[in-house]
């Protein structure tokens, strides 16, 4: 059996579920939706983050903050107050009953579950055909949320973010819970950039995460002994418990072109532009993409993926990551000089996409020039090494 609708949106996950909600918004006005999602339920099976304070209406989907935040290596240990610009948490499984809420009591937007794309996607007489075990479903629009894996070219190097990570009640009481570690340097190495990632909810509960930053993907069980080798050492033989465990591949670097050349089929999401290159943050880049995508598509014009990022910012990212890539021996004195020596309402502004001229050029003053400008040197074919020349960092 077909059925027809106005839009279709591919993936309910992130940000296919904010499109819908999003779109719900506009009742009648919206065009009648169909969300196709391979999965038969939604779990507890990721978190996100990111900087608050700014007024977004996804601050209100968070379920918890830290008001202050911690960067450690092995020569040592910085900690940030952020009240003004908290650090959040969504967690999935309130999120997706969040959005399931929203799209249940529209009478435009509809998530159908287990139903798993199969086949090649087709436009005919200005529909798109989608076929599914359940059915054909046809729409003059689509947006793609599925994940797809980016491509790498030279101006915008690629690394990976792969993280394991496992919720841990322990014995005794050793979180800060109004404190984030975002990054604990102890187990990296010149070869490798790994690092522990702590959100404490209470003094005997916290989300430990493995982080790698790396040119490949890693699957959980890669991860497994980094993670508990950091772990053991973070806790101090501390006894604990194991709740639920989450692993992510993040990418950080070229996103996704939009592959087709028909404006009325787009991509969007994690692999399409929606998580930032340098941090690995979609969360509020994804909501701010949906409410945009939401109030174009209100008025009866296609859908739009995610807006280019501005010049400075691509730059910075992009020689930022080829730095990473080709030093990874200097990611703990790079992320430490960042955040010991901007103000933390800059690095939030920053990590936000909501950074001026004056952050930009304030964050680009707290790291070493030399490797910047040793890779600058790579990139536009100076046929000579900086670091070289100038003695190194």
């Amino acid at each position: 059996m077909t059925h027809q609708t106005d839009l279709i949106i591919l993936g309910g996950g992130c940000a296919g579920l904010s499109l819908g909600m999003n779109l719900a918004n506009y009742g009648e006005a919206s065009p009648r939706t169909l969300i196709l999602e391979g999965r038969k339920e939604y779990t507890n099976d990721r978190t996100w983050c990111f900087w608050g304070g700014f007024g977004s209406e996804s601050e209100k989907l968070s379920t918890h903050r830290w008001e202050s935040f911690s960067i450690t290596t092995a020569k040592d240990r910085i900690t940030r107050r952020c009240k003004d610009n908290p650090y959040l948490m969504v967690a999935s499984k309130d999120f997706y009953q969040s959005a399931q809420g929203v799209i249940t009591q529209s009478s435009q937007i509809h998530l159908k579950m287990e139903s798993i794309v199969s086949g090649e996607i087709l436009k005919r007489d200005g529909y798109w055909q989608v076929e599914t075990p359940t059915g054909v479903y046809k729409a003059p629009r689509i947006v793609d949320t599925r994940p797809k894996v980016p491509k790498l070219n030279d101006f915008h190097p690629l690394l990976w973010q792969s993280f394991l990570g496992e919720e841990i009640t322990t014995e005794e009481e050793i979180f800060d819970p109004g404190c984030a570690e975002l990054m604990d340097f102890w187990g990296s190495s010149p070869e490798r950039i790994l690092f522990l990632y702590v959100l404490p909810f209470s003094k005997k509960k916290a989300l430990v995460e493995a982080t790698v930053f790396g040119p490949e993907p890693l699957n959980a069980g890669d991860l497994e002994a980094s993670f508990g080798a950091l772990v053991k050492q973070r806790l101090q033989g501390c006894p604990y418990s194991s709740g639920r465990r989450e692993h992510g591949i993040l990418p950080m670097g070229a996103p996704l072109e939009n592959r087709q050349k028909d404006p009325s089929y787009v991509h969007a999401g994690l692999m399409a532009g929606g998580a930032r290159p340098s941090s690995g943050y979609a969360f509020q880049r994804i909501w701010k993409w949906s409410q945009e995508c939401a109030m174009v598509l209100a008025t009866g014009r296609p859908p739009i993926s995610h807006a280019q990022d501005p010049f400075i910012i691509r730059t910075m990212d992009a020689l930022f990551l080829q730095v990473l890539y080709s030093r990874p021996d200097l990611a703990p004195e790079l992320f430490f000089s960042l955040f010991s020596k901007v103000d933390s309402v800059r690095v939030a502004r920053f990590m936000s996409d909501r950074a001026g001229l004056a952050d930009c050029l304030r964050i680009m003053a707290s790291l070493p020039p030399v490797p910047f400008l040793s890779e600058l040197a790579k990139t536009i074919g100076l046929p000579y090494d900086l670091k070289k020349r100038r003695g190194g960092r």
